[in-house]
């Protein structure tokens, strides 16, 4: 290897070294489609499933087990309605529970004063959504971490 080549050489290691990498500073991207699921950022790039990593509680029909140890609605806004029912399953039938007692105990992480309930969420990604993304320090991989927040119509 002559000095040119060296030189060279070194100049490249320099420059490798010294480079800024890519942001992975969190995008705001739009969903694009569902099926496949493709998601724009920007005015030109489309992510499709294979550069994505999608947190699962935004996908619809997924479910997680809640403990319920305080039920407590004040001063709702009728803005922003809840509604809350219970129901307990014996065999294939769903029975509504209209009253809802959770026991004081002296223990607070006592069984007995716990209710285990299992949310489903139906409200999954949509066309149109705004998510946030987060890329991989390649650019190759995209984290779709959160739903960006939108305002109710008034």
């Amino acid at each position: 290897m002559d000095s040119i080549d060296r030189l060279a050489q070194r100049i490249a290691d320099m420059y490798k070294q010294n480079r800024n990498l890519p942001s992975t500073a969190p995008r705001v991207g739009t969903v694009i489609s569902l099926d496949p699921i493709k998601i724009q950022y920007g005015n030109n790039i489309i992510l499709d499933s294979r550069h994505l990593v999608i947190a699962e509680e935004l996908m619809a029909g997924y479910s997680r087990t809640v403990e319920l140890t305080t039920v407590q609605m004040i001063a709702q806004d009728v803005r922003y309605p809840a509604k809350i029912e219970f129901y307990r399953t014996t065999g294939n039938v769903a029975e509504r529970i209209t009253e809802l007692d959770i026991p004081a105990t002296d223990n607070p992480d006592s069984q007995d004063n716990k209710i285990k309930a299992t949310m489903t969420y139906t409200d999954g990604l949509k066309v149109g959504d705004k998510v946030i993304l987060q890329p991989d320090e390649s650019l190759k991989l995209w984290y779709v971490q959160h739903r960006v927040w939108k305002e109710p119509e008034t």
